[in-house]
């Protein structure tokens, strides 16, 4: 009976560990209870910028800045963002597909403060490193694409 017993526990203990339990739930060698973690790491790119007239260096208020995967399919990934009277604009999003991304700025309200063409910049996050991570979270990964020049119509 002893024998049965051991092996049921010792059968259990293994499918258990199989699934990702422990015995040890009273701390670790650091002295701190462990965390408990589900999911999938994760990490947040981020992106902003600031645009401007070409003409003559003003900001631009009022523009769409979208983030999109494809360049051929203009869905963006994130909420947009409009700039502000200083004309920056601040995007980010989790865990993209590629990291490869385009950012489209496109004037939204016609001539109310000049008329822009759009404009497409190529975003790649390939060499940025991600900062801050810890646990599932892989950290965060930040481009500043400084003044972007837009072209009047």
């Amino acid at each position: 009976m002893v024998r049965v017993s051991k092996f049921y526990t010792m059968a259990i203990s293994a499918l258990l560990a199989l699934l990702g339990f422990s015995g040890a739930g009273c701390g670790n060698s650091s002295g701190h209870e462990p965390l408990v973690e589900y999911g999938t790491p994760w990490a947040s790119f981020k992106v902003k910028g600031i645009v401007e007239s070409e003409s003559d260096n003003t900001p631009i208020e009022g523009i769409r800045a979208m983030l999109v995967q494809d360049i051929t399919d203009t869905s963006p990934i994130t909420t947009a963002a409009y700039t502000n009277s200083k004309g920056s604009f601040s995007l980010g999003c989790i865990n993209p597909s590629s990291l490869k991304l385009y950012v489209i700025l496109t004037d939204m309200d016609g001539s109310v403060n000049g008329s822009f063409a759009s404009k497409q910049i190529v975003v790649d996050f390939s060499d940025v490193p991600l900062t801050g991570g810890s646990g599932w979270y892989d950290g965060e990964a930040a481009l500043d694409l400084g003044n972007i020049k837009m072209q009047s119509e």
